[in-house]
């Protein structure tokens, strides 16, 4: 049997090794990666827009030479496990998907989602491989290597990455791309999808909520902060279970207001508790918001929306939600996307919150006030 002991000394040794694959990349830097010429060779749908215009004023014989200079780039790295995640070769990386436009998921927010297929013995299942891709101009580099380090800690934190809303890491790869594994088969639909559909109704809407704030619960007990989830990175299934797959940034944080140090935002729980809310807002009201939004934008458009009359953010075609529900749902969202980081509930009193609300039973009917809107 796993004691608290043993799980700590695994996380201690997981932590050991995070940090010497983090040394390793920062010492490589970016330019291996970047100076591939699959970055050039990309479709043009998904690589960068401004790529070409940048190789026509950059020299693109430049970019070739840069390249033969990286082909022989020594990728071998110690350690090879991190946690209980195996480090693969870019040749095994291929063998699981080809990185061809068919195989293309989607975008991500660190480069895009590829079907892929594992062999294990005379097993062959489906899985998901995420890239973080270096195609021209290059933005933010060395940030990609940190968050592509920061994204193994937390899939191989033993504290938190069994948790069933978060896919499981199989195998990363910083052999010429930097990539995850996920032993996960795609559902073929993400939170997005569906989010306006007349199917995915309050019941279901409910869970959802309720399985995102019991994720970032998790992880908030155990001090990390994952910025901001949007719905196009939520996987969701049949039966309307979720799997995140890909945030903002992943920060070991706590539980302050957000701040700026040396002109750099800090992602925190409270941070993480408004991104929720916006999210939260989206699944009651039945309407997708830019999660460029600051928060005096949204708060600018619920105040709007009161003021024509919409006494609750719950959409009006969500009939089986009573009066009590509509009013305490429409607090927590105010609540969570509060202009005050400190008036913000914690994500337990979210969830505690949710659990307490229920589904209610009584169908909505509109009173006089809302009858003259």
């Amino acid at each position: 049997m796993t004691t608290t002991t043993d799980v700590e000394m695994s996380i201690d040794k997981q932590k050991k090794d995070i940090e010497i694959l983090r040394k390793k990349l920062m010492d490589w830097s970016f330019f291996p990666y970047l100076y591939q010429r699959f970055n050039k060779e990309e479709p043009i749908n998904w690589r960068n827009p401004m790529f070409i215009d940048y190789i026509a004023h950059q020299s693109l014989q430049s970019f070739y030479r840069a390249c033969k200079r990286f082909e022989s780039f020594d990728f071998s790295i110690e350690p090879t496990i991190v946690g209980k995640v195996k480090h693969c070769s870019y040749s095994d990386l291929d063998g699981i998907t080809n990185f061809k436009n068919p195989e293309v998921i989607q975008k991500t927010i660190s480069g895009r989602l590829f079907q892929g297929t594992i062999v294990e013995g005379s097993e062959k299942r489906s899985v998901i491989v995420k890239t973080w891709d270096f195609h021209l101009p290059m933005r933010d580099a060395l940030q990609c290597l940190t968050t592509f380090c920061d994204e193994i800690e937390l899939f191989t934190n033993e504290r938190v990455n069994m948790h069933p809303n978060l896919v499981k890491l199989y195998r990363y790869c910083c052999d010429t791309r930097l990539a995850l594994v996920f032993d996960e088969e795609f559902t073929g639909l993400v939170l997005s999808d569906v989010l306006l559909s007349d199917d995915f109704g309050w019941v279901e809407r409910m869970k959802v909520a309720t399985q995102l704030a019991d994720l970032y619960s998790c992880l908030h007990e155990n001090n990390i902060a994952l910025d901001r989830l949007i719905p196009a990175n939520i996987m969701i299934d049949k039966e309307f279970n979720i799997k995140v797959f890909d945030f903002g940034y992943v920060t070991n944080t706590f539980n302050v207001d957000d701040s700026f140090l040396d002109g750099e935002r800090t992602r925190t729980m409270k941070s993480d508790v408004y991104y929720f809310g916006i999210l939260l807002l989206e699944l009651i009201a039945k309407r997708k918001f830019s999660f460029a939004h600051v928060c005096c934008c949204v708060q600018t458009s619920i105040a709007n929306a009161v003021k024509r009359g919409k006494k609750y953010l719950v959409h009006e075609c969500f009939t089986e939600v009573d009066y009590p529900t509509a009013l305490a749902i429409t607090l927590l969202v105010f609540l969570c996307t509060n202009f005050d980081p400190d008036k913000r509930p914690s994500m337990k009193d979210v969830i505690d919150t949710l659990n307490a609300m229920g589904m209610g039973g009584v169908k909505r009917k509109r009173d006089e006030y809302d009858a003259e809107q």
